[in-house]
């Protein structure tokens, strides 16, 4: 796991201003998580459509929450995210 940017590390500060709502820097917004097996979880982010977007501090966040991998990102339609969410939750 990686915990440094720029060799040094990351700080409280860091983390709530990457995770700011309000932030018009992030290149993506929190959409939904669904389990997809026993230890296999999904994360869904909107990205407004942009097939590059700057997610360090996202796949940071999935290793603190206690992710053993992480793979890159990848482009989905809506329609993959609604059938993988199924009936209401």
């Amino acid at each position: 796991m990686m915990h440094t940017r720029g060799g040094r590390p990351w700080e409280l500060q860091d983390w709530l201003y990457r995770f700011d709502p309000d932030e018009d820097s992030r290149g993506w917004e929190w959409w939904d998580a669904t389990p997809v097996g026993p230890s296999r979880v999904h994360i869904w982010v909107d990205s407004w459509g942009e097939s590059f977007f700057g997610c360090q501090e996202l796949l940071w966040a999935a290793y603190a929450a206690g992710a053993v991998r992480v793979e890159s990102p990848a482009l989905q339609k809506f329609a993959v995210w609604s059938a993988e969410r199924g009936p209401t939750r």
